[in-house]
């Protein structure tokens, strides 16, 4: 039987820091040279992670798993495209933005060969700690230190009595820049959360759901971020229905009667909802017509991106707020398509795993299926693949999702053949070897 990872450890402290950086929204400017704090600090922790693994196995593993390639296409395309935007010093730093991402996401999976769990405990717990921060910031009103001047001015729900407008309101942003930014990394923390609580014993569900969900939850609500806490809503409701139905059609059929069904019901509300709080909603729209006119300009975008210098000096605002139409902006048709090809083998990946009867059992990984499924809604209204962290936030889930299902997937099968010898499990895990998780 092989030993549970030590969390306390040099590696466990290394993975932790790894956890931390893109959660710390800091940039440095040096004369033409800008970089965030995420990018050294990534690049120092992949090439420690490296150096321990040669040191313990002398060689390097090669990893064979779907989603080394899928994450990488996005790189190797940003290599070949990207270069030929004239703004070629924000296109080589857009090349950077996405490798060091991936080459970190890489590292990241070959260092980790088992006990995923451990490991996306030790996820939560810095998202837990980021919360905490959050709900200081609502109650104290104060220590923003890395905010973006776009956001310093965050509105909530409540109609300012003097101008019947949007109040301005004490809000949670952590580290992060923006709370928009903020609260869908709260969303995929607590997607994770709920599902390691549904997998502890039931006579700490209630205390865990108190000190560590109730947190996250209120920090997320104090972000004022509706996309996010509309899709954390139908999240939820989608992970509950998800372990209780068996079929996949009626699960299926109940998701999309209820989306039509909400669909309906704002179409039909919206002439007596208040303008103010359609604001945000308008503005968005306003912003992905701006982007309709950028690529009539110039139908090459959709060949080879590099439009949205050209989108935001025609737009009201630099960045369209939906991830769809910036990727279709700065990397053409490729980049859309690559973003639904991640979708759809996260979603079959999934749904293959819940036909063998691993979700119902595994709460831990039905909650992280579900929180990178929200993580493509949320995208509908917000660019949240746009920045260098949030792209490592993503690929670092995505990769604990697979991980996490890979651990699970050999220990089923490990159940299912136990005329292995002894001898070809020890061979086995003497060393990691490469290959398909």
């Amino acid at each position: 039987m092989s030993r549970p990872p030590k969390i306390f450890s040099l590696r466990g402290f290394l993975i932790c820091v790894f956890f931390i950086a893109p959660t710390v929204q800091y940039r440095t400017n040096l004369g033409s040279l800008s970089f965030s704090f995420m990018e050294p600090v990534a690049v120092l922790v992949s090439s420690l992670l490296l150096a321990h693994q040669m040191l313990r196995w002398h060689r390097l593993v090669i990893l064979r798993h779907p989603l080394v390639p899928l994450l990488g296409a996005i790189v190797l395309w940003t290599v070949l495209a990207r270069p030929w935007d004239p703004s070629w010093r924000h296109a080589l730093s857009d090349v950077r933005d996405w490798s060091i991402p991936f080459l970190s996401c890489v590292v990241f999976l070959t260092t980790i060969r088992q006990g995923w769990r451990r490991w996306m405990v030790l996820f939560v717990a810095v998202v837990w700690f980021n919360a905490l921060l959050g709900l200081y910031q609502h109650l104290a009103d104060g220590f923003r230190p890395f905010i973006a001047a776009s956001a310093a001015y965050k509105t909530g729900f409540q109609l300012s009595p003097e101008d019947s407008q949007l109040a301005l309101t004490p809000f949670a942003v952590g580290l992060f820049s923006h709370p928009n930014a903020f609260a869908i990394y709260l969303y995929l923390g607590l997607m994770i959360a709920l599902g390691k609580v549904h997998d502890s014993k039931p006579r700490t569900r209630s205390l865990l759901i108190v000190a560590v969900v109730l947190p996250m939850a209120l920090a997320l609500v104090w972000t004022y971020s509706k996309a996010s806490l509309l899709v954390t809503a139908g999240a939820v409701i989608f992970f509950w229905l998800m372990r209780r139905i068996e079929s996949d059609k009626v699960l299926v059929t109940i998701m999309i009667v209820a989306l039509l069904a909400v669909g309906w019901t704002f179409w039909n509300l919206l002439p007596y909802l208040p303008a103010t709080l359609l604001g945000t909603l308008w503005w968005r729209v306003g912003l992905w017509g701006e982007a309709i006119l950028t690529i009539r300009g110039d139908p090459n975008i959709l060949l080879v991106g590099n439009g949205l210098e050209r989108f935001g000096q025609l737009a009201y605002y630099g960045q369209p707020h939906n991830v769809y139409i910036y990727l279709l902006l700065q990397y053409g048709l490729v980049g859309v398509v690559w973003v639904f090809a991640v979708a759809a083998y996260i979603w079959r990946k999934g749904m293959s795993l819940r036909r063998e009867g691993v979700m119902k059992d595994q709460a831990l990984l039905a909650g992280t299926w579900v929180g990178l499924l929200g993580y493509f809604v949320i995208g509908l209204v917000e660019s949240n693949l746009m920045s260098v962290e949030s792209r490592l936030t993503f690929m670092t889930v995505a990769a604990c999702f697979a991980g996490l299902a890979s651990e699970i997937g050999s220990a089923h099968q490990n159940v299912d053949a136990p005329e292995k010898t002894g001898e070809a499990l020890g061979e086995r895990n003497a060393a990691p070897r490469s290959g398909s998780f």
